[in-house]
């Protein structure tokens, strides 16, 4: 009787230690293509499909906003089943023209959602064209929700459908190949409502006049995105600042005793010049400078931000971009740290406005 008693409790004990089943590692990992129909740099295409198997069973994602075809000469379809997914051109691709499909996220894992970049360059006669077009955007006054930036090119300034079309990185790049020579008109936006267009309320970038694509082959072009103002009243300036100079400093001492002082020395001058301080999101002050050196009184104690703006119509504010007068947004360098003031403090502030930043076109 004890020797079972014993075995039993071995059993027990043994069955106490199986330990829980788990699903294994997350999935991190992209589908990946493993064949295709049409493959990228291929010439002499007359496929009226892309045909994709990828290496795991796959899910589409907005494939109208988020697959494309440029130039958009043809309408998709999207047929799935499994790790095969069709893409059918609808309307005939034009003859001796290089195209790219591009998949933006459009096509994702079935479990984990994982998604990627993926494009196809190919053209329908022997030649693929090979201008490019290398770019870095910026939004001037970032939004709180992270969204993809577009580029379009655009034919005429009157164009609401782009010959071609791009999206910027997470790092705000872009390199965009395949393009034919010619003078377009080049538009950076974020795509609010989704609807592939840019509507004239929606964050944006223009360069009002053309550019010709093999001007360009060396430059890296620079977007600076903002939402457009809404009116001619918003051009009017608000609260007019005088410049700062040593006697506007002393005035001010006659006036009130200084908490503190900041004197903020500038290795790059762009006039009219905007500085602002601002307390939290409180806007504390605000001056014009007409030298390097920068002198700012009667500071209360706390950590501010600082603001300078490249103020180019001097009526002492910041303006977005400006489609009725075709005016890009005023650029502006916020300083990357924050800066402690103490009380009854006289600190001195060194400012280098490095090369490439929104204060710097």
């Amino acid at each position: 009787m004890v020797r079972y008693i014993v075995i039993i409790a071995l059993l027990l004990s043994a069955c106490a230690q199986v330990g829980t089943i788990t699903g294994g590692a997350t999935d991190e990992t992209a589908p990946k293509v493993l064949a295709e129909s049409i493959a990228n740099k291929q010439r002499n295409v007359s496929a009226n499909e892309q045909l994709l198997v990828f290496d795991e069973y796959i899910k589409l994602d907005q494939p109208q906003q988020r697959i494309s075809l440029m130039p958009a000469d043809s309408r998709l379809k999207y047929e799935l089943k499994g790790k095969t997914l069709r893409i059918s051109f609808l309307d005939p691709l034009q003859p001796q023209t290089t195209y790219t499909l591009m998949s933006n996220g459009g096509v994702k894992d079935l479990t984990e959602g994982n998604d990627s970049l993926m494009t196809w360059t190919f053209s329908t006669g022997p030649i693929l064209d090979s201008l490019q077009i290398t770019a870095q955007a910026n939004e001037i006054v970032p939004n709180s929700k992270s969204k993809s930036i577009f580029l379009g090119l655009y034919t005429s300034d009157s164009s609401k459908t782009a010959r071609y079309i791009g999206c910027f990185d997470q790092q705000g790049k872009l390199k965009l190949n395949g393009l034919k020579d010619g003078a377009y008109y080049l538009k950076a936006y974020i795509d609010e409502n989704q609807d592939g267009a840019c509507a004239i309320t929606e964050s944006q970038d223009v360069f009002f006049k053309p550019i010709l694509l093999s001007q360009i082959q060396a430059d890296t072009l620079h977007f600076f995105l903002s939402t457009p103002q809404k009116s001619k009243e918003n051009l009017q300036a608000v609260n007019p600042v005088k410049p700062v100079t040593k006697e506007n400093v002393n005035d001010s001492l006659k006036v009130a005793k200084p908490l503190s002082k900041l004197l903020i020395s500038l290795d790059t001058l762009v006039q009219p010049l905007l500085v602002e301080l601002y307390l939290g999101e409180a806007l504390q002050k605000q001056v014009i400078a007409a030298t390097k050196t920068i002198y700012i009184d009667s500071l209360e104690a706390g950590v501010y931000t600082l603001r300078l703006i490249a103020d180019r119509n001097n009526n002492q504010k910041w303006d977005a971009i400006n489609l009725i007068e075709q005016q890009r947004a005023e650029l502006i360098y916020t300083y990357p740290e924050k800066i402690k003031i103490r009380p009854n403090w006289e600190l001195s502030l060194p400012v280098n406005i490095p090369k490439g930043s929104l204060f710097i076109n």
